[in-house]
């Protein structure tokens, strides 16, 4: 008898794609979205599988998150002009006829020769005084787009240079010049930030947006009386428009001013205004912080579909590794023992993610201790070469990759070292000497030469050359 299978299981994407389109055709659009998400993962440089699965995510009411789809697509693919048609379909689907349009006569554009733009003004019934104004503002329109998309993605330096892409003119409007002195303070040029944000604020000092950004670079720089003064005019006065709410909502939640952030974001969501990777993440952390923790699962859910994140960085993950840094705080870093301080630094650095140290009144106490201290916190959160330091860090991450992670074991590695050091200055064969002190304070392990000269990678010559270094202390 041979074995022959009748169908495989391994199926391609076409096969996905014409069963995805059948589905469609029936108006069965959940089962259309979700072969044809199978389809664009099979292959997702096919255009086709593409377009068609964009379109059935709008259908199916994602059509932001197909939008940042398309542009991702457009982006990484070198800017062809053949994308703005999808966008000005996708916004026909969700009857935004202003995002529709634009996108529209961007494609007409760069396609003069078809009739997309005559089709699109007969079915918004629109008439056009001055295509010039026209073009110019759907030019305006797509920088915007092309912008945040490649900010909220971490491009920053990308999007710096696609503004400075733009013609003249357009990049001297206001909201441009915002654009760009927001660029400046995530790349740390605050001085650049600064000048800008200072010229906008003089030609209207209401404009939330240059209120916002110089918030944050007071925060960032450290100026704390204007950064209190700033964060004041931002929490009495009310945006006048919905960019302007989501902006000031974006910066007050980042500076965890979580109650009020969720008050100017959540009527963008209700209204289906505004729905990006920001909002929905923004709106994930302060409506946790504020105990909705059901809501935030599913913004963070969402945002998912946008630009994925690992849990880790969840704002219900976040706390619970900011809850262990400060148990660890309270445990060990204000000991007058400064080698328990070394270890609360080292396990404070071991707990992920590590940006939920960030805002954390821990930073308060660190100020306050030894310069010593204060080196090994530069080594372990900004990279800082040591020698000294460097290599006790060398031996308590051998500890720790081998499952030796007890705070006895680690704070004993800790005080053999600095022994060590008083008495040889430098020394090399780090993995021996950390081998040996295991060896000889096990902690009620019961190991051999042979087993820990294997886990550490070096031989039993060295291991005991290193043992009788350590009893000479």
């Amino acid at each position: 008898m041979t074995n022959k299978k009748v169908i495989s299981l391994d199926q391609n994407g076409e096969h996905y794609y014409r069963q995805g389109i059948k589905k469609r055709q029936q108006n069965n659009k959940k089962d259309a979205l979700q072969l044809l998400k199978k389809a664009h993962d099979k292959n997702p440089d096919n255009a086709d599988y593409l377009s068609e699965y964009v379109y059935v995510m709008a259908e199916n009411g994602f059509g932001n998150e197909a939008e940042h789809l398309i542009i991702e697509a457009f982006v990484n693919d070198d800017y062809k002009p053949e994308y703005f048609y999808i966008l000005s379909q996708i916004n026909i689907i969700k009857h935004d006829a202003n995002k529709a349009f634009l996108y529209g006569v961007q494609y007409s554009t760069y396609h003069p020769d078809t009739d997309y733009g005559d089709k699109l003004e007969e079915m918004f019934d629109v008439e056009i005084d001055d295509e010039d104004e026209l073009e110019k503002e759907a030019e305006r329109f797509i920088g915007q787009q092309i912008f945040q998309h490649l900010f909220m993605n971490a491009k920053v330096s990308e999007s710096l240079d696609y503004l400075d892409s733009l013609p003249m003119d357009i990049q001297q409007e206001r909201e441009f010049r915002n654009l760009k002195a927001m660029a400046y303070l995530f790349l740390n040029k605050y001085e650049d930030a600064e000048v800008l944000l200072r010229q906008l604020l003089e030609d209207d000092q209401t404009d939330m947006h240059a209120l916002s950004h110089m918030t944050l670079l007071h925060y960032h720089t450290e100026q704390f009386d204007e950064y209190e003064a700033y964060l004041k005019k931002l929490e009495i006065v009310e945006p006048l428009d919905d960019d302007a709410r989501f902006k000031v909502g974006l910066v007050l939640n980042f500076l965890q001013k979580y109650e009020h952030s969720y008050k100017l974001l959540f009527p963008l969501y209700k209204k289906q205004k505004i729905i990006n990777f920001q909002l929905l993440h923004a709106l994930s952390f302060s409506s946790h912080h504020l105990g909705m923790h059901e809501a935030s699962k599913i913004y963070w859910t969402r945002m998912q579909n946008f630009h994925p994140v690992d849990e880790k960085f969840s704002p219900w993950n976040k706390q619970k590794a900011a809850n262990k840094i400060l148990a660890l705080e309270s445990m060990y870093l204000h000991d007058e023992d400064q080698h328990k301080r070394l270890l609360a630094l080292y396990l404070i650095s071991k707990i992920e993610p590590r940006e939920a140290i960030i805002g954390l009144s821990i930073w308060d106490h660190i100020e306050t201790l030894d310069d010593y201290e204060k080196l090994y916190v530069t080594f372990l959160f900004q990279g800082l070469k040591l020698v000294r330091l460097g290599q006790m860090h060398i031996g308590l991450e051998l500890l720790y990759d081998l499952s030796f992670r007890d705070e006895e074991t680690l704070l004993m590695w800790i005080n053999l070292f600095h022994d060590l050091y008083e008495k040889h200055k430098e020394f090399d064969d780090i993995e021996s000497h950390t081998a040996a002190a295991l060896y000889l304070y096990p902690g009620g392990r019961k190991l051999t030469k042979k087993g820990v000269a294997e886990m550490f990678n070096t031989t039993v010559y060295r291991l005991n050359k290193a043992i009788e270094r350590i009893k000479q202390i």
